[in-house]
């Protein structure tokens, strides 16, 4: 199988939130011996761009085709492979708290491991560009790394949760597909008048209508998101406030800790003492 991946990358010292671990892509393959079943000690993911085969586990049975995303639990038994000509895949190993977290909160379950019907050009792409850079060196890019892979599974999820509905994004309502975007990249800086033209609307004209219909404004809502996903991190992790900060998209650590104290009466490190 080794000479058949064509960008892999080797493992770095861990990230604090967790770090992709290798990545690449695999044309022909063929999945798990038939008859077997792994228990993977790690995260993993594997989207299918061409060629059929089947997932199986202990609540599944199902085909997997073009545009099925299957996510990989650790410890959890399963079995996946292709019909005969193989498969064309990405795929993307994985580990972090903050995969753990998504799981304990059920964001991501193992009763939830297919995706089917991506579209194949765009989530190949999103997921091959993991496969195509090269790994982080810093704890810092390794945590961002994750939390931008971790992104991409909850969005491919949500596509999960309403199989009736349109695929797309462009076929999606303008407040849904604005809310993807300002709850996208938390830790990364984002251009608001970009996302008003990703959505086909004029500034003004979608800044008027965000906050009509959901109260608030779009730089607020993700000022909230952003103070969310840190009381998150305080709560189930013991990273600093300054590691926090970086991880959500506070300019530094005295931000975050004038943005909590503003909005729950207590400094972070008294919040988490006090046992929230």
């Amino acid at each position: 199988m080794d000479d058949q991946r064509r960008h892999a990358a080797s493992r770095v010292p861990a990230g604090r939130l967790g770090e992709v671990l290798v990545a690449g892509g695999i044309t022909g393959g063929s999945g798990l011996p038939v008859g077997t079943t792994r228990r993977h000690p790690t995260w993993g993911l594997t989207f299918v761009t061409a060629g059929t085969g089947r997932y199986r586990d202990g609540l599944h049975d199902e085909a997997v085709g073009p545009g099925t995303l299957v996510v990989v639990h650790p410890g959890h038994p399963h079995w996946y492979g292709a019909d005969r000509g193989g498969w064309d895949e990405v795929f993307v190993v994985f580990d972090g708290v903050a995969f753990e977290l998504a799981r304990r909160r059920g964001a991501l379950s193992p009763t939830r491991p297919l995706v089917h019907g991506l579209p194949v050009t765009r989530w190949g792409h999103r997921f091959g560009t993991y496969g195509e850079r090269t790994r982080p060196r810093t704890v810092e890019g390794r945590d961002a790394e994750a939390l931008d892979l971790l992104t991409a599974l909850l969005e491919a999820s949500a596509t999960a949760a309403d199989p009736s509905g349109p695929r797309e994004p462009d076929r999606r309502s303008w407040l849904d597909r604005s809310v993807e975007l300002l709850d996208r990249d938390l830790a990364e800086p984002l251009d608001l008048r970009a996302v008003s033209a990703q959505v086909g609307m004029a500034y003004e004209t979608w800044r008027r209508r965000f906050r009509s219909e959901t109260g608030t404004s779009p730089y607020a809502h993700r000022a909230a998101r952003r103070l969310e996903a840190a009381t998150d991190l305080l709560v189930h992790t013991g990273l600093g406030t300054r590691d926090i900060a970086a991880a959500t998209g506070f300019s530094d650590e005295r931000h975050l800790i004038r943005r909590f104290r503003e909005h729950t009466g207590l400094t972070p490190r008294a919040f988490r003492d006090a046992g929230h």
